[in-house]
């Protein structure tokens, strides 16, 4: 038996079955070969895997701040982009607010007009009646035109539709404003519901009132300088009358417009005579003088027809005020529909910037699960290595040490 057992290889130990050379030790060599046993090889997964949750979560956070920054730097963009059409369209809206306000101030001095009209029509029946004092309702009366002619330009230029005509053609006073972002632009025309007048005379000399007031003043020329004026004694003035008391018509042609009056630069020297083109501009209404100072019924007469024409010259002014009105109307609703369009984008902007933010924070967190998951996976794969190596592992101790790794 022996001879035979001596025959046989019996050098092969089990250290030699698991591959090891002369020198190893069994199991804990192969362990060994891979940096001194199972513990190297696989790490403490435990450990590990709280390492890589920590990175992953401090990356994806990271990210997510990247991510939305770039989501809220966008919608900064957009939102200053709007910002500036908006306050742009505020500009414009503002003009055409500015030009609706004065076709309601218009509108208003046309009525308080219409209220001094009705006065007036008392004022010129009180003249000639017994017991009343004429010069005073005369007076009066030229105070109510001179009223009608400063509520017709109480407003500057740039704000006056019923006003502010020019001097030179008596063609109406312009507002032009902006309707949209562009080139487009919104012109009305307006109306003047004052009295302008200038006798042209034929030797040249312009006679120019001051609508406001009472003075008359004889000009070299359309709105040339003042001429002079030397008196009787040698005094050299302004030659201007009053049109309240300088003035009496002496004829005067509807059709053309031809006239002649007598002019009083100074009582002591007497009148002088004036003929020539009578040009006039705006409502039908005169002051007294052009009605012989209402003296007799035939005069009152013609004043009270003015007086009705002038209330058909205000139906007409209205109309054109109304015109602008429409149109002023017009150009504010389409700037508040612009207007609206961009509060709309702005919703929308916040709108798509929460979408977007929220997807984010989604995504982030889907991710992070998944990684996650993934290393629980990884983490249970490895500990069904471990298991499976700990069966090879005769040592209590390693052993242990495999199950915590577990």
């Amino acid at each position: 038996m022996v001879g035979i057992l001596g025959s046989l290889p019996i050098t092969v130990s089990g250290a030699g079955l698991l591959g090891t050379s002369a020198g190893t030790t069994g199991a804990a060599g192969i362990l060994n070969s891979a940096d001194d046993g199972a513990g190297a090889l696989f790490g403490n997964i435990g450990s590990t895997t709280n390492s890589l949750m920590t990175q992953i979560r401090a990356t994806a956070e990271s990210r997510l701040e990247t991510i939305q920054k770039q989501i809220q730097d966008v919608a900064k963009q957009r939102n200053d982009a709007i910002d500036t059409q908006n306050n742009r369209w505020i500009s414009v809206k503002a003009q055409a607010n500015n030009a609706q306000i004065a076709v309601t101030n218009g509108q208003e001095a046309i009525a308080r007009v219409n209220n001094t009209l009705l006065n007036m029509r008392s004022t010129v029946a009180n003249i000639g009646v017994q017991g009343e004092d004429d010069d005073f309702w005369r007076s009066t009366f030229d105070s109510q035109v001179n009223s009608i002619n400063i509520e017709a330009d109480s407003s500057g230029p740039a704000s006056n539709l019923i006003g502010n005509i020019n001097p030179v053609d008596y063609s109406p006073n312009q507002i032009e404003y902006r309707n949209n972002l562009g080139a487009g632009s919104t012109t009305l025309t307006g109306t003047y519901i004052g009295n302008a007048y200038r006798i042209e005379a034929d030797d040249g000399t312009v006679w120019q009132p001051d609508l406001s007031t009472d003075i008359l003043t004889a000009r070299k020329g359309l709105q040339g300088p003042a001429q002079k004026y030397t008196t009787d004694d040698g005094q050299e003035i302004d030659k201007a009358t009053s049109t309240r008391n300088g003035m009496k018509l002496l004829s005067y042609n509807q059709s053309t417009g031809r006239i002649t009056l007598e002019i009083t630069i100074v009582p002591e020297d007497g009148p002088i005579t004036v003929t020539g083109t009578l040009k006039r501009a705006g409502v039908s209404l005169m002051q007294s003088w052009f009605y012989n100072g209402l003296a007799t019924p035939a005069d009152r007469k013609r004043a009270r027809d003015d007086i009705g024409r002038t209330e058909v010259d205000l139906v007409s002014a209205s109309a054109t005020l109304q015109t602008t009105a429409v149109q002023t109307s017009t150009d504010q609703k389409h700037i508040d529909t612009a207007l609206q369009e961009l509060t709309q984008q702005t919703l929308k902007v916040r709108s798509d910037q929460q979408k977007q933010i929220q997807d984010s924070q989604i995504k982030a967190a889907q991710e992070y699960h998944s990684m996650q998951a993934n290393l629980q996976n990884l983490q249970s794969v490895q500990s069904n290595y471990l298991q499976a190596f700990s069966g090879f592992v005769d040592d209590p101790f390693t052993q242990v040490s495999l199950n915590l790794i577990a």
